[in-house]
């Protein structure tokens, strides 16, 4: 082969490998583009999540009794507010929807203060110091909790956050609600519900 030949056939060698990059180049863009406009097209409104038909968590059924630790060291049992409204709403302080509907809470309960509802707020997997700073930074006055190993979490399968279960003065699920934020009108019309059974 001589050297004439050998620089042609690298040439060509070289327009082969330049072309199949292009192509995986133009490839990887397309399917990113794809992706990325998919991300921000509307998508169609589906019924919210609930707990599975095979949960202990659908609506009437008895809520699990759970215990957490508050930012003094009390133990609580979600058994101790009996005869109560209870909102159960489990957050953490990197969850950027539990941050959005924090103050809507706050609202509530600062609303229903003197109707005997209670809200219980229960972080998944962070620190007391995380717990109290984020509660002083949002100017919070409902009950931060801890939980344990998370525990209530795995009972109450809030695999994703927040998720929120009202349970109503008998103790029972009256609603289990997956994501956020929540507005205020959707907490008070179930908080309301509650309070008038």
């Amino acid at each position: 082969m001589n050297k004439r030949t050998f620089i042609v056939l690298i040439a060509v060698l070289s327009c082969a490998i330049l072309s199949v990059g292009g192509v995986l180049i133009g490839v990887t863009f397309y399917l990113q583009n794809n992706a990325a406009v998919a991300a921000f097209e509307p998508q169609p409104k589906t019924a919210p999540l609930q707990a599975p038909a095979a949960s202990p968590l659908t609506k009437g059924s008895p809520a699990p009794d759970f215990q957490v630790v508050t930012m003094d060291g009390t133990l609580l049992n979600l058994s101790d507010f009996r005869g109560k409204p209870v909102v159960v709403n489990f957050w953490a302080s990197w969850c950027g929807p539990c941050t959005a509907e924090m103050k809507t809470i706050e609202a509530v309960y600062q609303k229903h203060a003197n109707d005997d509802v209670v809200i219980l707020a229960v972080n998944q997997g962070e620190s007391d110091d995380t717990i109290k700073g984020y509660g002083e930074l949002w100017k919070l006055n409902f009950r931060l909790t801890r939980d344990p190993n998370q525990k209530a979490g795995q009972l109450y399968k809030a695999l994703a956050l927040p998720t929120t279960v009202f349970v109503d003065k008998d103790g029972k699920v009256y609603e289990y609600h997956i994501g956020g934020p929540m507005t205020q009108e959707f907490i008070e019309k179930r908080v309301d519900a509650m309070l008038a059974q």
